[in-house]
């Protein structure tokens, strides 16, 4: 959205920050960094949703732009499935389900050279893109600055919603992720 935004660091344009290309070929990585239990063990449960709105973007700005979302598993609530079943329609945009294990450029082209297994077909795929969006978890904002009053935290430092401070309420990334 930053890029698109006319105020952005390229004035409304998606280019990518190597050499100021219009991407053609854009690569949408899900749970970069979440539900792994080395990083962030939980899902986010917005990044989808995020990636899904993004990869539209992408495409109305460039009708021929293609968007490849890898993702473990889509997590679409409620009427936002209409969304997602309304993104399967566009030809140019495709999910891939498995994870993506390296991300390396290739120092001639700028472009980004994936390794995925696609958990559907077992294959290992090498994809070629011009852009990579990783999406990473949503991580709580009182993870590294805890607030100044006592409250109770859970296991991966969101406010669990609990207190004795009238007038204090956990809300919005503070309680859980949320978009």
């Amino acid at each position: 959205e930053r890029l698109l935004c006319a105020t952005g660091p390229h004035e409304g344009e998606i280019l990518r920050p190597s050499d100021q290309k219009e991407p053609e070929t854009v690569a949408f990585v899900q749970c970069a960094g979440s539900r792994d239990e080395n990083h962030l063990p939980y899902c986010s449960a917005v990044c989808c949703m995020a990636s899904m709105k993004q990869a539209r973007y992408v495409r109305e700005n460039n009708e021929n732009a293609k968007a490849t979302i890898f993702y473990i598993d889509l997590r679409t609530i409620g009427r936002e499935e209409d969304f997602y079943y309304d993104l399967l329609k566009d030809e140019n945009v495709s999910f891939v389900k498995g994870k993506v294990a390296k991300i390396e450029e290739d120092a001639a082209t700028k472009n980004l050279l994936l390794d995925v297994e696609d958990t559907l077909s077992t294959e290992n795929l090498h994809g070629n893109f011009d852009l990579v969006v990783l999406a990473t978890g949503v991580v709580p904002n009182a993870a590294d600055t805890k607030i100044p009053f006592e409250l109770n935290y859970d296991a991966y430092g969101f406010v669990d919603g609990s207190t004795d401070v009238d007038g204090v309420y956990a809300a919005g990334c503070a309680h859980r992720p949320c978009d």
